[in-house]
């Protein structure tokens, strides 16, 4: 039987959950956008080539596809969007499966149950890369819009737009009256 302290953690927990789901799926949709974005540069540079070898066009349009396509694929492997986008997506279906642990565990959940699937998030935590807090910040928002809290806080336009890749280490978030 759930007590309302039990209940209270059980909800921060789900709430938890809820945002890294949203926060690591926002990550993945970042990392396959430009890594998307990159293979696709690379495709349409490798065609120019191919396009000026044979039409004998002048042998900078060669060149400059051809640096294009080295630059594309040197960024993809440096920051290695693909096997990030992975991480993320992994990381999204481990916190869904807390979720999915508590929904069905349901009036069942008991303290043990609880510590389990706390001491299963934190696990899953150590294997996060570092945190965007603006990013965070927004899941959170969206989290607490949709269950109809008014745990808001402020995100200002300029850190809106660049979350994905400012750190936002070090800010002090305010809390929106709603």
């Amino acid at each position: 039987m759930i007590t309302e302290t039990l209940e209270a953690r059980v909800h921060d927990l789900r709430c938890d959950a809820q945002r890294s789901i949203r926060y690591h799926m926002a990550r993945v949709r970042f990392f396959r956008f430009w890594s998307s974005g990159f293979s696709f540069v690379s495709l349409i540079s490798g065609s120019s080539v191919v396009v000026s070898i044979l039409a004998a066009a002048p042998i900078w349009i060669a060149l400059t596809a051809g640096f294009i396509i080295v630059v594309t694929q040197a960024i993809e492997l440096i920051w290695d969007l693909s096997g990030n986008a992975r991480l993320h997506s992994s990381l999204a279906s481990e916190f869904n499966s807390i979720e999915q642990a508590i929904v069905l565990a349901g009036d069942e959940l008991n303290d043990d149950t609880y510590r389990r699937l706390e001491a299963e998030r934190l696990k899953t935590e150590t294997r996060e890369p570092p945190i965007k807090r603006w990013l965070d910040l927004i899941c959170h928002n969206e989290v607490a819009h949709a269950m109809g809290s008014s745990d808001i806080y402020e995100v200002p336009f300029w850190p809106r737009l660049g979350a994905q890749w400012l750190s936002g280490t070090g800010i002090e978030p305010k809390r929106i009256a709603v």
